[in-house]
């Protein structure tokens, strides 16, 4: 049997030119490179929306905690008395002035349209009740209200 000499048998290995040591050749095919571009899309958004109700449920349980410890504290202020409602930012900002020139804790906030200004914050109704007496001298319609 004769070899034939011409014809060239491909190596099994690559040898390094350096070192003349076996290295073998890997390819560098990174997990997320094996994917199409709209599986990544999708993928990325599917991540993202887990991420979004993990922390939303994580949200609500400790939301729920807060209300649960606001209940068992029985001295927080759920009670105020209603003086008036404005229209006008300026009107309401004069009255919460001079609401506190008289040595009461004025409270403005906003409701639609409306300022709603209220004094003071009372655990209860009978506490706010003798100052409504004494508010309603001046402002014919207040009223106690919650927070």
């Amino acid at each position: 049997m004769t070899e034939n000499q011409g014809s060239l048998q491909g190596e099994l290995f690559t040898h390094s030119a350096d070192d003349g040591q076996y290295k073998p050749h890997v390819r560098k095919n990174p997990f997320f490179m094996r994917f199409r571009g709209y599986e990544k899309v999708l993928l990325i958004v599917m991540g993202v929306v887990l991420v979004g109700i993990v922390s939303f449920s994580f949200g609500v349980e400790n939301g729920k905690r807060l209300i649960l410890s606001a209940d068992s504290q029985g001295g927080s202020a759920n009670y105020t008395i209603q003086v008036a409602a404005f229209k006008n930012r300026e009107l309401a900002a004069r009255e919460v002035q001079l609401l506190s020139k008289k040595g009461l804790t004025p409270l403005a906030f906003s409701k639609g349209n409306y300022i709603i200004l209220c004094v003071g914050k009372f655990p209860n109704q009978e506490s706010a009740q003798p100052l409504l007496i004494v508010l309603q001298r001046t402002y014919a319609g207040c009223r106690i209200r919650r927070l």
